[in-house]
């Protein structure tokens, strides 16, 4: 199985949010793209926990998504904008935070020959499809051709942890949740993500503060060599850290 390592994307918000990254790579699989599309970021009302999101706040939303590619970016620089602060509640202290993302991810890469087998890759007219009503893991080619971009996606039954769940929602509140937490399945696009605030923060008047997102993708994507040549690609779960600075 090969991964990538360490990738990652700060989300930096102030009075609207902006999207860039600090990417490295491993010597063994490195993508030279690689896109995702978030729909919404909400802050979670008091008493939420990694379970469960109450009274979210809509930070920012976009019915249709806003992609962004972490490959095509220098560290720091921006690559979009996504809501404000201002919708923040004065005087209410968030710990809680929670992203909606599409559970279909574009890569372009490929990973180095192991055990025999040839180079693990991304190819064409092969990509995933929600819409099948059995979406399942994607296989990629195994050969030793340049890689070419390829839809991988959150296969249905996969087990998320309970701080996440499939969804319809594009804004955190209306849709509906899988009744399970930590499940997805045919019908859900989206996926909610729920993480902690490094620190609670209280929002306090005429005062916006700074909010950064930084996904660590490190297990975020995997080749599988299943039978001997297959190569099946898959996504893995971000580590997320979430801090406010004013």
């Amino acid at each position: 199985m090969k991964k990538i390592t360490k990738k990652i994307l700060p989300i930096s918000l102030a009075l609207a949010f902006s999207f860039s990254a600090n990417i490295s790579h491993s010597a063994d699989f490195e993508p030279s793209s690689y896109i995702n599309t978030a729909f919404a970021i909400n802050l979670c009302g008091p008493g939420s926990s990694l379970t469960s999101c109450l009274d979210p706040v809509i930070l920012g939303s976009n019915a249709t998504g806003t992609s962004f590619d972490l490959q095509s970016i220098d560290a720091g620089e921006s690559a979009g904008q996504m809501g404000n602060m201002s919708k923040a509640a004065v005087g209410t202290t968030y710990s809680i935070a929670q992203v909606v993302l599409s559970r279909a991810f574009t890569v372009t890469g490929q990973a180095a020959a192991a055990g025999g087998n040839a180079r693990c890759r991304t190819q064409a007219n092969n990509d995933f499809d929600n819409t099948t009503g059995n979406e399942s893991a994607v296989v990629g080619a195994n050969d030793t051709a340049a890689a070419v971009s390829q839809i991988m996606g959150i296969p249905d039954t996969t087990s998320l942890g309970t701080h996440m769940q499939g969804t319809t929602s594009t804004d955190g509140i209306n849709g509906a949740d899988n009744a399970t937490l930590g499940k997805i399945q045919s019908g859900e696009p989206n996926v909610k993500f729920r993480f902690e605030l490094t620190e609670p923060i209280t929002i306090k008047p005429g005062k916006l503060p700074t909010f950064t997102i930084a996904f660590d993708l490190g297990e975020a994507i995997e080749f599988n060599t299943v039978g001997g040549n297959a190569c099946v690609v898959t996504p893995g779960s971000p580590i997320v850290t979430a801090t406010f600075s004013n």
